[in-house]
């Protein structure tokens, strides 16, 4: 029995440590996981959760926090009692053992979506479109369309912090469709949790709990926050994982749902094209921001400064890692490559009045270069 047992922990150590170092083919994972085995267990893990308005992620991160430190007082009092290390080792190899799994559960549940096909592919991305004139066309066009939405958007109003907001629901299900997606996704109740604490300290606006999807959002943000953050986490739901790639789809998703929605995510873009600007132009364009949206971004700069410098800096060199060791080479900054992409696709009209462009070829946001349904 013990060896049998000590054989299951080293072929889960193996498991585990092939899933962390060996690539799988992009189109086995694009075919088999993203496209089949996902949904599936996205609908069915997601509609679970939702049963609840409490995270599930914030019990299970308890339950595992306190098993382990149960486990480990006990094999030190053996080790004492015995006066041998082996209690210790074996604590070692059974805590290595217990990561395992939970990283395999990981990779099973949500993580392999880091191995899908990068989104450039699905859009029709071309470099040729990204230069410093484009993005400040760009964040004119943000500029002038954040004054155009803010008195619809306010008088549309916004989801509260645990409202599912339907309208977006629909427009991430259209964006799904047209970017090739066979299933749409089931979206998760958004929920408060017990970290926000840390994401007041750190700055986090929300996150994707991957173990069992959830989308846990902090409560401190602002109402025109709200949709755009949202979206941006069901994106990382319906299985974008990279930054830049989540909030892409959010973004195209937010701009075609209720005005809210609308004006969260023009507000969302205007913060990160302008902040890519130099600084002369970050002033000119800022200041060409009416009252109402000017208000807006000092009560989200409000916000923020209630930030821990220190725990922020630790909490987003930890986030830089774990996006590096899932192959994002850009870590952190891949948060900011959403300019680009939205400027490679061509998807917004430079021109328009906050319009969105209509595709002929595919009647929606996105050039018709996607992949099949």
């Amino acid at each position: 029995m013990n060896r049998a047992l000590l054989a299951l922990q080293g072929l889960v150590l193996a498991l585990a440590a092939g899933g962390a170092v060996l690539p799988l083919p992009a189109g086995l994972v694009e075919r088999d996981y993203a496209d089949w085995f996902y949904p599936a267990l996205q609908t069915r893990l997601t509609s679970w959760s939702n049963e609840t308005r409490v995270s599930l992620f914030d019990w299970l991160a308890i339950f595992v926090a306190l098993l382990i430190l149960s486990l480990w007082i006990r094999w030190i009092r053996a080790a004492i009692r015995k006066r041998s290390l082996r209690p210790l080792l074996s604590g070692l190899f059974r805590t290595a053992t217990l990561a395992a799994v939970i990283y395999l559960w990981f990779l099973v549940a949500w993580g392999l979506n880091y191995a899908r096909v990068p989104l450039e592919t699905v859009i029709g991305y071309d470099q040729g479109r990204v230069s410093a004139a484009a993005l400040t066309v760009l964040a004119e066009r943000a500029t002038r369309a954040v004054n155009e939405t803010f008195h619809a958007g306010h008088a549309s109003g916004f989801a509260r912090d645990t409202e599912t907001p339907w309208a977006l629901v629909r427009a991430l299900h259209d964006i799904e469709h047209q970017l090739g997606k066979p299933v749409p996704t089931t979206p998760s109740r958004p929920k408060i949790t017990l970290l926000a604490p840390f994401f007041r300290a750190s700055g986090v606006d929300g996150m994707h709990a991957p173990f069992l999807l959830e989308t846990l959002l902090n409560p401190d943000l602002t109402p025109p926050e709200r949709p755009a953050v949202l979206a941006h986490e069901w994106a990382h739901l319906a299985g974008y994982a990279p930054e830049d790639d989540a909030s892409f789809v959010g973004l195209l998703a937010a701009l075609q749902a209720d005005p809210g929605s609308k004006y969260s995510a023009w507000l969302a873009l205007f913060h990160d094209a302008v902040a890519q600007l130099p600084v002369s132009e970050q002033r000119r364009l800022i200041g060409l921001l009416e009252p109402g949206p000017r208000e807006d971004r000092l009560a989200i700069i409000k916000r923020l400064q209630s930030r821990s410098e220190r725990v922020s800096r630790a909490s987003w060199e930890a986030y830089d890692r774990y996006l590096k060791a899932q192959g994002v080479r850009e870590g952190v900054e891949s948060y900011s490559r959403v300019i680009q992409l939205v400027l490679g696709s061509g998807v917004l009209d430079a021109d328009g009045g906050g319009q969105v462009i209509k595709s002929p070829a595919s009647d929606g946001l996105l050039p018709a270069t996607g992949r099949n349904p």
